[in-house]
């Protein structure tokens, strides 16, 4: 797990990448094609939402990210896998998620506002799912490296009690 100090990126050996925050909801605000193989997607935070009093998380990221606001939509760090996915954190809270060598197949953008599940499930979330298992030869630079076993087949998206999927931007499923 990664994070930006209030949101939090996960990698996971299926090749998706799950972007969340307890604090507010994400929108998807673009869809572009970086380079010949691959795909990104933006993320920019959404409708702020009550995060209950919430505590800090008990889990300690493995790599955090500092922003400072002012400096808007500059890069603030890069996150990269094995596997060609990449994720960029820019300084105003916006995460670009994205594969140096596959197209996405699906975004999955979740919300829960309720207590449904509890108070730690509350917040937003995106799971963005790459096609393919093309792994590209040349690393992409970056801050911190994560380490992506052969690939799996991934895991399908699904909804968790008191979840609504958000559509707006949606790709793919």
């Amino acid at each position: 797990m990664v994070s930006n100090g209030e949101d939090w990126v996960s990698l996971f050996h299926d090749g998706r990448v799950k972007v969340a925050s307890r604090t507010h909801l994400w929108d998807i605000v673009a869809v572009e094609r970086h380079n010949a193989l691959g795909q990104a997607v933006t993320l920019a935070p959404g409708r702020t939402i009550d995060d209950g009093g919430r505590t800090a998380s008990a889990v300690t990221p493995d790599h955090c990210v500092a922003l400072t606001p002012a400096r808007g939509d500059a890069v603030a760090g890069v996150v990269a896998a094995t596997n060609g996915t990449f994720v960029d954190f820019l300084h105003n809270g916006t995460v670009v998620v994205g594969n140096d060598g596959r197209d996405i197949a699906e975004t999955f953008n979740t919300a829960r506002e309720g207590l449904e599940g509890g108070a730690s499930g509350r917040g937003g979330a995106v799971m963005v799912t790459f096609q393919g298992s093309y792994r590209p030869r040349i690393q992409r630079r970056c801050d911190f490296l994560v380490e992506i076993p052969e690939p799996e087949r991934p895991a399908h998206n699904r909804l968790y009690p008191g979840e609504y999927e958000v559509i707006d931007g949606k790709i793919g499923g």
